[in-house]
């Protein structure tokens, strides 16, 4: 996977974190590679959420495709009452064996049903009635139900206009009505997975650190609490697409970065158009990051 020659090594655009059809995006990967490549991207991963996506996992002309998985980890933070749902990145430039992470997907089927009924639930007490059976027609073979299954419901039946119409007002982490998941979902512990991410040869990055309704001290605990777990190997998403526009959080996660020797890595978690791929110039953090992998291997 890692045979691609760069032109220019300290230059390019990288983009470390994208969803496909296999997940919860709406373009193929194949599709999805195609664009990456017409726009110049020098490496992208394939990060579907809580599956590995290697069918068409090729190289196409100086793009370097590697494949990898955006975890839902469970993490118990200190000041609250219950665990949060985290989500981890693991990167795998020399390839995976996805059955490394059979334990870890385990449990999420089976309590994927239980939360897709609690948020239904939630959706019947304030008028949008959904029944189970539309969620379960729209699922795609082979994805998890979950939340995106819902919000395509919701935009079928007049209910929401768009997807981030249906998130942001109904079923999104920031909405009135959000139901957390790790009440129905058996997640394994970040801890547990950032391990096996490294156990299998891959670097883990904590993905989008605003993304968890947290305040900036619980934030640093998170990344604190990341650190301890990933070591050398650790990432941080420091060039997310949408944080790109804030000064107060692009500072503050490049000093996390620099406080805890985190890896930083550009991403744009772009589910399907318009939405850009990431836009930041990371072949040289992506290099980086192949090099601490090696240095790591070889002791």
């Amino acid at each position: 996977m890692n045979n691609v020659q760069f032109s220019n090594p300290q230059n390019g655009r990288v983009d470390l974190h994208l969803h496909t059809r296999n997940s919860d995006g709406d373009d193929t990967l194949s599709d999805v590679i195609r664009m990456a490549a017409e726009e110049g991207l020098k490496v992208i991963a394939v990060t579907d959420h809580n599956k590995f996506s290697l069918e068409q996992c090729r190289n196409e002309g100086e793009l370097n495709v590697i494949p990898g998985c955006e975890f839902s980890t469970a993490y118990l933070a200190p000041a609250r009452e219950e665990t949060v749902e985290v989500h981890v990145v693991g990167l795998f430039p020399e390839g995976v064996n996805p059955e490394d992470f059979n334990g870890i997907f385990q449990n999420i089927q089976s309590g994927k049903k239980s939360y897709v009924d609690a948020i239904l639930q939630q959706l019947e007490s304030i008028g949008l009635h959904i029944s189970l059976a539309e969620v379960e027609a729209v699922r795609r073979p082979g994805r998890h139900m979950g939340r995106h299954d819902i919000a395509e419901v919701l935009i079928r039946r007049g209910y929401a206009k768009d997807m981030d119409d249906a998130f942001d007002r109904y079923i999104g982490d920031f909405s009135p009505y959000y139901v957390p998941s790790t009440r129905f979902i058996g997640y394994a512990s970040m801890e547990q997975v950032v391990q096996q991410i490294i156990n299998s040869g891959g670097i883990p990055v904590l993905a989008h650190p605003w993304g968890y309704g947290m305040g900036e001290q619980e934030i640093r605990q998170l990344i604190s609490d990341f650190k301890s777990v990933s070591g050398e190997l650790g990432g941080l998403e420091v060039y997310y697409e949408l944080y790109l526009d804030d000064p107060e959080k692009m500072n503050f996660l490049r000093c996390m970065a620099l406080e805890y020797d985190l890896l930083p890595s550009a991403a744009s978690d772009r589910h399907r158009a318009p939405q850009p791929f990431a836009s930041t110039n990371g072949l040289a953090m992506y290099q980086k990051m192949l090099a601490k992998l090696n240095q790591c291997k070889n002791g």
